[in-house]
């Protein structure tokens, strides 16, 4: 998030009401940082926190950071996001819609092609177990750059993901499955940048420790956008304060 938003922020937490309001923060280390199945530490451990404001209207907001590896300038990403969830009357449907802002703050150089920011708005309605969740590129800094490239505005994500909402001795499995269609797929000769994903996490609550969680993701197939179809497996751990 650009520091410009903190403005929007404490403009938003005085409307709110503090005495309605909670405010928490996260701590997390993992072995590698996927973000929609793709290294973003060059296969690298990485270490994440972030802040979150959660009012009851179900207004939320927060920032969270870690550090990357893209083989540029770059070693930070600092996300802000601000959005609103809530259930559907008794119908057992949750529904939440938000905007993401993703800052990479030194990134640029042959590499990248330049800057590499971008912002999304994603949707979500979820039922029991099920989550299902769209988000949409609408604004890059990749925009004036003319060689076809993803993470452009007009690029989609779909994701579905399960969670049971079980465990057994404290260990919680998950699932999920997602597609990014990026909007310059094709643009160029043999240009394949549309890929799926998948993967299947057990976690583990540690109570005052945390949890911890062993992670296994996989793209369906290499392509120009990623060349690592294998099996990637990852731990990690997280705490919420």
């Amino acid at each position: 998030m650009k520091h410009t938003k903190t403005l929007l922020a404490t403009a938003l937490l005085a409307g709110a009401g503090v005495a309605q309001a909670e405010l928490s923060a996260n701590l997390g280390v993992a072995s590698n940082y996927y973000f929609r199945g793709v290294t973003q530490t060059d296969d690298s451990a990485a270490v994440s926190g972030g802040i979150d404001y959660a009012h009851d209207s179900g207004f939320y907001l927060g920032t969270w950071m870690s550090n990357v590896d893209f083989g540029g300038k770059e070693d930070v990403e600092v996300d802000g996001y601000a959005g609103f969830g809530n259930d559907i009357g008794d119908t057992g449907i949750g529904y939440d819609v938000s905007a993401w802002y993703y800052w990479y703050p030194g990134a640029g150089g042959d590499a990248q092609g330049g800057d590499i920011d971008y912002a999304e708005a994603s949707g979500s309605l979820s039922w029991a177990w099920l989550t299902g969740t769209v988000a949409y590129t609408f604004w890059s800094e990749l925009e004036s750059d003319n060689k076809p490239r993803a993470f452009d505005s007009g690029d989609l994500y779909y994701s579905l993901g399960v969670d049971p909402g079980w465990s057994y001795e404290g260990f919680a499995p998950t699932a999920f499955i997602g597609h990014y269609e990026f909007d310059a797929d094709g643009d160029c000769n043999a240009c394949d940048l549309n890929y799926t994903h998948w993967g299947i996490g057990i976690s583990k609550d540690a109570g005052d420790f945390g949890s911890f969680s062993v992670n296994y993701e996989q793209i369906d197939d290499a392509n120009d956008f990623s060349d690592d179809d294998n099996p990637n497996f990852w731990l990690g751990w997280a705490k919420d304060f």
